[in-house]
């Protein structure tokens, strides 16, 4: 790799680590496993890079490949043949398990159908349109996760948000 596609590399991947890494938390629930999976997309880019056609471009291919690869990592057979270790019993070394807000850690919570819509919609700002074809749903479904979304998730902050 040249300095000017490793410097290319760095750009895109500052870019695009922090949105990949939260769209792998949404779907995976796992801290470790949205890190591995981040790891595998961007070896991905890294080993068939492409050329996007401007910055909403590559956000948009990176979502779509963060998703699919989170889809295909939940139906994998290893995944139902292991125990997640998240779920042991925490042993305590002093240190705070994790740093995530209380609204990012309460949208985690939300059903499946509701916490991607979500995310997208408030945390990466698509339209209810961009959603729709991105997930390869109806823009009347989207709107009706949002909505109910919002709903469970004003529940469980203790009615905390305006919708």
């Amino acid at each position: 790799m040249g300095a000017l596609e490793e410097e290319k590399f760095k750009e895109i991947y500052q870019r695009n680590v922090d949105r990949v890494y939260r769209i792998c938390l949404v779907y995976l629930e796992s801290l470790s496993e949205a890190e591995d999976a981040t790891q595998e997309i961007f070896i991905k880019f890294l080993t068939n890079p492409r050329d996007f056609k401007n910055e909403d471009h590559e956000k948009a291919w990176f979502i779509v490949v963060a998703k699919n690869y989170c889809k295909d990592s939940l139906k994998s057979w290893w995944r139902s043949r292991r125990i997640d270790i998240e779920s042991l019993p925490e042993i305590s070394c002093g240190d705070e398990k994790t740093n995530l807000t209380d609204v990012l850690e309460k949208l985690l919570s939300l059903p499946k159908k509701y916490k991607i819509a979500m995310y997208l919609y408030y945390y990466e700002e698509y339209s209810i349109k961009q959603i729709s074809e991105i997930l390869n749903r109806k823009e009347s479904t989207i709107q009706t996760q949002l909505f109910r979304g919002r709903n469970l998730l004003k529940e469980k902050l203790g009615g905390e948000i305006n919708g």
